[in-house]
């Protein structure tokens, strides 16, 4: 008789676990999206996307040195599985439209995302492990840019050893910063600040982030800044002089 009581109360406790989801090991944990990710989307364009260890994604698309497009939105993960839901602004048909990207996610490999008919495979980039300094940012840097409804006029900037900037343009003056966020990673902070009746997301104070490529000499950095309604803003390129 104990021994058929020892062997009922193991067969409850098995079942338990199970019904619990423990004491099988075959649950999966949540892979982690964080990186910077790259990759040819189906649509031709090349996409650059930022994602943060709070899952805020940062991305643009281009061809060549056109920028067509900007991402913005949160990164969440089901085990193996990522979705990505935001906003695309589309620079060709100066319009915005929300969606969902989903797929399978290898961390710090590979993330092939698909939704509204177009599919984007993207592979880890290393160098995103690498600290961001404020040395490597400081210097003269040529750029081009443009927002949703303008083309910013190709020219260069200088960053000082503070991250501080300043940008005049033709009935616009932009003061800036690019300063190294906390954590390690290759990803800095970017704040704007424009005034003047020209500028190409009108007279406001953006955020964003700023991922510098340290893999190509010269050295380039990418940049997205967004009004606080996130409803407009500017994507700057620029290359080491």
């Amino acid at each position: 008789m104990k021994n058929v009581i020892k062997y009922t109360l193991a067969a409850s406790a098995v079942a338990l676990l199970s019904a619990c989801g423990g004491g099988g090991g075959d649950s999966v944990a949540n892979a982690d999206p964080q990186g910077f990710w790259t990759g040819p989307a189906s649509t031709g364009y090349t996409v650059n996307a930022a994602v943060l260890e709070n899952g805020e994604t940062w991305g643009v698309y281009s061809s060549g040195s056109t920028i067509y497009g900007a991402l913005y939105g949160t990164a969440t993960t089901s085990g193996n599985t990522v979705s990505i839901r935001g906003t695309d602004f589309n620079f060709l048909t100066n319009s915005s439209s929300s969606g969902n990207l989903t797929g399978p996610i290898a961390a710090k490999s590979s993330m092939s995302l698909s939704g509204s008919g177009v599919t984007v495979p993207l592979t880890y980039q290393s160098s995103y492990d690498t600290a961001a300094t404020a040395a490597a940012v400081t210097g003269t840097w040529s750029f081009i840019g443009r927002s949703g409804l303008y083309t910013l006029v190709p020219g260069t900037i200088t960053i000082n050893n503070a991250g501080a900037f300043t940008l005049s343009q033709t009935g616009c003056f932009t003061t800036g910063s690019v300063v190294p966020r906390s954590g390690g990673k290759n990803v800095y902070n970017l704040t704007l600040a424009a005034t003047g009746a020209n500028c190409v997301a009108g007279q406001s104070t953006m955020s964003g982030v700023v991922y510098l490529d340290t893999t190509v000499t010269p050295n380039k950095f990418l940049s997205l800044a967004l009004t606080p309604s996130k409803t407009d803003g500017v994507v700057v390129i620029g290359t080491k002089q």
